[in-house]
């Protein structure tokens, strides 16, 4: 897979396989996402990427992107997503590629997922930097 890790990249990841290759979050090990599902890409730089899990029903702390702001398979597209604003990654490329491998993510280089720019979650709505840990 060669994706091009940029804001907005939608992938299907698995977060063991995250934590195995030295991701972080923001979330307590029992707050953390632990099943497969997507992740949209915030912020990156050379080394990593800024993500956050996102999940297909509201709750307590969820903020919503509507369908609309959502492009790329249909198993991504249909309904909203929500993301919790307590839970922020910071995922080296390497293992965002590990992890969506082994999630079986069926999004394509040429026809990534993404979410519109528009529509993606603000870096302030998350914890700060100081609040990663390793898990």
């Amino acid at each position: 897979m060669a994706h091009v890790f940029a804001p907005g990249l939608v992938l299907y990841m698995y977060p063991d396989e995250l934590l195995k290759h030295g991701a972080e979050c923001t979330a307590s090990a029992n707050d953390a996402a632990s099943a497969q599902q997507f992740f949209v890409c915030l912020d990156v730089d050379a080394r990593a990427g800024l993500w956050t899990p996102l999940f297909q029903g509201s709750g307590r702390d969820l903020k919503m992107i509507s369908e609309a702001a959502k492009s790329g398979h249909s198993r991504w597209t249909r309904g909203p997503s929500f993301y919790d604003i307590n839970q922020l990654w910071r995922i080296p490329h390497k293992a965002a590629q590990r992890a969506a491998a082994a999630a079986k993510d069926s999004s394509l280089p040429k026809s990534p997922n993404t979410v519109a720019l528009t529509a993606l979650p603000k870096r302030d709505d998350f914890p700060a930097d100081d609040a990663f840990a390793i898990h």
